[in-house]
């Protein structure tokens, strides 16, 4: 074997320290903000609360939050279905009830920035990561992550996809409980893998029955086989998120952005500040610097924390600087969802985002993972204003899939369950209304929100 040392230039992008801790601090929540405050606080004695501003802040908001304690007091029997199933406005607090996130999130992201280094796949994977349902499952598809994101190349979102399900914990981002049970298996088990698989796609239902022979049967092995193969197939996990989500998940989380609508049918937006200081440099160390007879490494400490003291309010500056423009530009966009509700929700891509604030997409992505927007008409997460349409009419006027998805739900809701509708009925509705949807849309729609068919919701 000859060794031979040889000189390459490779291209790549190396984000700088100010940077990283720029995109670090856009993806916290106001509630992570607060404790990352702290720490800083801890870690830094050059940084300490402006208490005189953070005052007059608190301050100048008392009309707007009492505007806003008004609304919630005028809504509280209004449940706000977008965050959560039991979700009701609590009359003591701004802060609303709704399913905690947890760490999992985090940790899948640790593991997407190890495996992916190209800022578009990053840019996906951090979508469906950010679409994972509470049980670890991706409940949308390929095709419409490539929509929303704006990307034509399926095949790439599908191999990111198909990265994210190799991550810990084993099943997550699965499409269905058969892929789930899948890649464990493939994983976990080594000698009876074919088996397995052979039951798990073609078998589940008579397993669950217990149908042990009729298996037995099928695939021309004894009982006493299927039966120790079902004991395999049961140790695996169905609900893959599950060790990652609390057991008691009745927690509060505050709004990022709130809107408040006051009596002259005027907006606000107004980032959320509660318990979140402004910040500023230790006067005392700065004038430090001015004295003589400092030594070099004094000198040198005093200047790296103020430094690092300045990248990080600048940071915050920029986290909630991005959330307020991406904020009004929702706001601007979606006028009808503010005044009528999550049926006149238009369709909206991150892309357009990106062009009209003249930031990358990756940057918007980031801003809106895991953040929560408190409107009049409820609490919702950012990422629920972003959703594809389809063309409407012959003058290319469009509507957005969540909107059709929440006039489904608001139909099936509404039936007559002695006489159900069926997709068929939906289909018809839509076509009176000029919204021509196909059945098999439909379909997919009413799977994606787990709703049964017609035959099985008769009462």
């Amino acid at each position: 074997m000859i060794i031979k040392i040889s000189q390459s230039q490779v291209q790549k992008t190396i984000l700088s320290p100010s940077m990283q801790q720029s995109i670090e601090v856009l993806l916290l929540p106001s509630i992570e903000l607060e404790t990352a405050i702290e720490q800083e606080l801890q870690n830094n004695p050059l940084l300490e609360i402006d208490t005189k501003k953070t005052e007059e802040e608190n301050g100048s908001l008392e009309a707007l939050i009492d505007l806003n304690m008004r609304r919630l007091q005028e809504n509280k029997s209004t449940p706000s279905s977008a965050v959560s199933n039991n979700n009701d406005l609590n009359d003591d607090t701004e802060e609303t009830h709704i399913t905690r996130t947890t760490p999992l999130e985090d940790y899948l992201l640790q593991q997407l920035r190890i495996e992916l280094t190209d800022p578009q796949e990053l840019l996906i994977g951090e979508f469906i990561i950010g679409n994972l349902d509470n049980d670890g499952y991706f409940k949308s598809t390929c095709e419409e992550i490539a929509d929303i994101l704006g990307i034509k190349d399926i095949d790439l979102v599908k191999q990111i996809l198909h990265t994210i399900q190799n991550f810990e914990p084993q099943g997550i981002a699965s499409r269905d409980l058969k892929e789930c049970l899948l890649i464990q298996s493939h994983y976990k088990f080594n000698g009876d893998s074919e088996l397995i698989n052979e039951i798990i796609i073609n078998h589940l239902e008579n397993l669950s029955l217990k149908n042990y022979q009729k298996i037995a049967r099928k695939l021309k092995i004894s009982c006493k086989k299927v039966e120790e193969l079902a004991k395999c197939i049961t140790s695996l996990e169905p609900k893959p998120a599950r060790k990652y989500r609390p057991v008691d998940e009745n927690i509060y989380v505050k709004p990022d952005v709130t809107i408040i609508e006051d009596e002259n049918n005027n907006f606000h937006i107004q980032i959320t500040r509660d318990n979140i200081p402004c910040l500023r440099i230790n006067s005392f160390y700065q004038n430090m610097l001015k004295q003589p007879n400092r030594t070099q490494e004094e000198t040198d400490f005093i200047r790296e924390n103020i430094k690092n003291a300045i990248l990080f309010i600048k940071s915050i500056e920029q986290r909630n600087s991005t959330l307020k423009s991406i904020s009004q530009y929702i706001l601007e966009h979606q006028k009808d969802f503010f005044k009528e509700g999550t049926t006149s929700i238009r369709p909206m891509l991150l892309k357009d985002v990106a062009v009209s604030l003249d930031r990358n997409e990756s940057t918007i992505s980031r801003a809106i993972s895991n953040k929560y927007i408190d409107t009049p008409q409820g609490l919702f997460s950012m990422k629920f204003f972003f959703s594809n349409g389809f063309s409407k009419n012959k003058d290319n006027e469009s509507v957005s899939s969540r909107s059709l998805k929440e006039e489904i739900k608001q139909l099936i809701d509404q039936e007559d369950k002695s006489n159900p509708l069926s997709d068929q009925d939906i289909q018809l509705h839509f076509e009176k209304n000029k919204t021509p949807v196909a059945r098999r849309t439909i379909n997919k729609y009413r799977k994606s929100l787990r709703i049964l068919p017609s035959y099985l919701r008769k009462a």
